[in-house]
């Protein structure tokens, strides 16, 4: 077997990657054992001009969710083959959920928080670009994910109480369908697990303070779920 090539972000925020689909990316592989290789991308470079993107076998595949059926396809799919049908419409409803709602909805607070927070995100994204250029890239970025994404995707069109309260109703529905469980869909970890992680991860154990995380911190079993998947599956990243 090859090792894929897995491109990313960084490692910062002691968490796997300050990406929700990349942290995604990530998680699936150990979760299935899979060998593979981290290095920092570039967005230019993708297939899609975005990361995470794989390389394996002469092959690049880009976005999350074709990564994870291309690894399905490849090496088995340990993880999900054994579910029943109401199970598999379960976690394409969830996923749809955290990635087509939540995610954007943290995107948010992440390009339209306060001054602070904006100041902690920006080191985080372009801290590694010349000073020369760092607030000049900075600042075109943020205009372009918030006056194109952010607003043709339609969360910038609402007021902030608006989209707080839209974030806690998604925040309610996640618990609510983990309730007690150990992993998403029940005893056994699947490829929703990677999705919910990942989304979770980034607002729960991020140094960005909104009302948002203070919510999700509210919620025990999405904080306990948070440090299970972390002590599981990434104890390399947990300080001694």
């Amino acid at each position: 077997m090859t090792m894929i090539k897995l491109f990313y972000f960084k490692r910062i925020w002691g968490i796997p990657d300050l990406s929700p689909f990349t942290v995604k990316v990530e998680t699936y592989l150990r979760m299935v054992n899979l060998p593979y290789e981290l290095i920092e991308g570039h967005v230019l470079k993708g297939p899609k001009g975005k990361l995470p993107y794989i390389e394996d076998q002469g092959l690049k595949i880009s976005d999350s969710s074709f990564i994870i059926d291309y690894l399905k396809q490849t090496y088995h799919d340990p993880l999900d083959q054994n579910l029943t049908l109401q199970q598999k419409t379960s976690l394409i409803a969830m996923q749809r959920l955290l990635e087509d709602h939540f995610y954007w909805i943290g995107a948010y607070y992440r390009w339209f928080s306060s001054d602070k927070n904006w100041q902690i995100y920006k080191e985080a994204l372009f801290g590694h670009l010349p000073v020369i250029i760092r607030d000049t890239v900075a600042i075109t970025c943020k205009k372009k994910i918030i006056g194109r994404q952010l607003y043709a995707q339609g969360i910038s069109r609402h007021l902030p109480n608006e989209i707080l309260q839209l974030g806690q109703l998604d925040l309610d529905c996640i618990s609510n369908f983990l309730s007690d469980k150990t992993y998403m869909l029940g005893k056994h970890p699947t490829s929703l697990d990677a999705c919910a992680f990942g989304m979770l991860i980034n607002l729960i154990q991020c140094p960005i303070d909104t009302p948002l995380k203070q919510y999700a911190l509210s919620k025990p079993n999405l904080v306990n779920y948070c440090h299970h998947m972390m002590n599981y599956f990434f104890p390399d990243l947990i300080e001694k």
